[in-house]
């Protein structure tokens, strides 16, 4: 089996690895198409530590080649591989493709029952790409607590901020996108979502605008593509309210829990919404998401190395990625 192997940060190579053998309930898996997200770039540069060697890839699609009899996976099945499964054995309980476990740059993969998920024709391959944000916008939607016609701040106009915003207005719930880069902010108007501000120091006004003169009900910090400070939102949602951070790559982040306490707030971190994937399914399959305001990219997969470096020179210098979806046909 070929495998696209990490041997130390910044030194990806294609290398040879053992033949995968079914076993058990498990399916063998074709990997065809792999993600570049940011959890791989900082795979790759050592920003997330992993052991060496490793093999990078959080999300990918696949075809299912081998199935035991009566499997609710049949062989020709196309799947959803999931990124994170629970691991009793890890010290956060959790199993993470590309950091604790072996990622999906690679030709096959083994996958049990809650390991992979079968898509419906609906869904297209690039759609399921969005698999990750749906299902953390659906997380967000529940501990949050949202309900029709509450004012939710988003802060964060990246591809899991629009995502979020399209999904509760999916939730007839009213979102409120900030972001301070204002092609985020007109991508996030033509996918539909009506309310975009920058975030500065007009942001409370409109917020009170758009709600009648009140604060929003509820608000949502996402870390990755957003440098803006995460306390400034207490001061923007009104008392007692629900607020998420949401940081997917397990970024670092700094939040004064004396505002929090000011302003009485809820916190809920959210870094991964595994239990969300097949309702995400369910959605992508009912066409509730526009993405086609996003670049889309589809390269072969000698392209990897090169795309990883171009992507790692891009983090280093800005903190953050271009709004794409880049993905890698594996055809080994």
């Amino acid at each position: 089996m070929k495998i696209w192997q990490l041997n130390s940060p910044n030194h990806i190579q294609r290398a040879e690895s053992p033949d995968l053998v079914r076993k058990d309930d498990k399916v063998k898996v074709k990997i065809t198409k792999a993600l570049l997200s940011e959890a791989d770039v900082c795979v790759y540069t050592g920003d997330t530590r992993v052991k060496y060697p490793a093999v990078p890839g959080r999300f990918a699609v696949g075809q299912v080649t081998e199935a035991p009899e009566g499997a609710y996976m049949q062989k020709g099945d196309r799947v959803y591989l999931a990124d994170v499964t629970e691991d009793e054995d890890s010290p956060d309980g959790l199993r993470i493709a590309g950091e604790s476990a072996p990622g999906f740059y690679r030709d096959f993969a083994l996958a049990g029952p809650d390991e992979a998920y079968v898509l419906p024709a609906s869904v297209s391959d690039e759609a399921a790409f969005l698999i990750d944000a749906v299902a953390m916008a659906e997380h967000v939607i529940d501990e949050l607590h949202i309900s029709v016609g509450q004012h939710v701040l988003v802060i964060g106009g990246g591809l899991y901020g629009n995502v979020l915003c399209q999904i509760l207005i999916y939730h007839r719930a009213v979102p409120i996108l900030a972001d301070n880069n204002a092609e985020r902010l007109a991508r996030a108007k033509k996918s539909g979502i009506y309310y975009t501000f920058p975030n500065d120091e007009t942001l409370k006004n409109h917020i009170l605008e758009v709600t009648g003169g009140k604060l929003a009900d509820a608000a949502a910090y996402l870390a990755f593509s957003n440098k803006s400070e995460p306390s400034a939102l207490f001061s923007l949602v009104a008392r007692g309210a629900y607020v998420a951070f949401c940081a997917p790559v397990g970024k670092s982040l700094s939040v004064n829990l004396g505002n929090a306490l000011r302003y009485n707030v809820t916190l809920k971190g959210i870094t991964e919404s595994r239990e969300f994937v097949s309702t995400a399914i369910n959605i992508l399959a009912n066409k509730a998401v526009n993405f086609s305001e996003f670049p889309y990219s589809s390269y072969p997969e000698e392209k990897l190395p090169e795309m990883l470096e171009k992507y790692a020179a891009l983090y280093r210098a800005n903190g953050g990625l271009p709004e794409e979806i880049d993905i890698f046909r594996f055809v080994f």
